[in-house]
């Protein structure tokens, strides 16, 4: 029994000795651990930084100079656009000037003309007068593009031509008998249909007075 607590007491002494002789291990902090970084790999960081903010900074400034020059071009577009709106209602203003030059002249062959019939008994002078200013008008206004619409004797086209009556005739249905109004064109484009009268078929009633008709006043 004696030599039992004896050798406890030396093994718990043993133990504390060990315990004793142990290194002690200090805590390590962020601070410690950062400063141990290589020196190479803390420049590297630095320059990448640098870059970043170098090509942050040009990146600003390219985007500085595209807004004010996006500014720019609107201001332009914008004078652009009424300067154009300003042109275009002066064009439109005098776009018939020449023409009405030109109106001018017949206007006043018209006023002679007028003038003269007043002062002579010569109504034959008088009409070829007329006739040449109708044909001076005529020729004005083809030169500036007017053409005269083909109606009688045409077939009907309502492209072209406006059907105002049907008359019975001889002729094939859709042939224009009369032209009641002339139509015209301009540069091509169809500004008056002509206003005509168009043939249609004979009814066979029609047909059988007609004939009846002819036989009585060949009796």
């Amino acid at each position: 029994m004696l030599g039992k607590k004896h050798k406890d007491k030396k093994d718990e002494e043993v133990s504390q000795k060990i315990k004793s002789e142990e290194p002690k291990i200090a805590p390590v902090e962020e601070s410690t651990v950062a400063e141990t970084l290589p020196v190479a790999e803390v420049k590297t960081v630095s320059s990448e930084l640098e870059q970043l903010k170098e090509k942050l900074s040009e990146a600003e400034t390219r985007n500085k100079e595209l807004e004010d020059r996006l500014l720019r071009l609107a201001a332009e577009f914008d004078n652009y656009k009424k300067r154009t709106a300003r042109e275009f209602e002066n064009i439109v203003k005098n776009a018939n000037e020449n023409l009405i030059l030109d109106l001018i002249d017949i206007l006043n062959n018209f006023s002679r003309a007028m003038e003269s019939e007043q002062n002579t008994q010569d109504s034959a002078g008088f009409k070829a007068g007329v006739e040449l200013i109708y044909a001076q008008m005529k020729n004005l206004l083809n030169k500036e593009g007017l053409e005269e619409i083909s109606a009688k004797g045409e077939k009907f086209d309502p492209a072209l031509h406006e059907a105002v009556m049907q008359m019975e005739s001889d002729q094939e249905e859709g042939t224009i008998l009369q032209e009641v109004n002339k139509g015209y064109k301009l540069n091509g484009k169809v500004i008056r249909h002509s206003q005509v009268v168009v043939a249609r078929k004979k009814t066979e009633e029609e047909s059988e007075e007609n004939q009846i008709s002819q036989e009585g006043k060949g009796e």
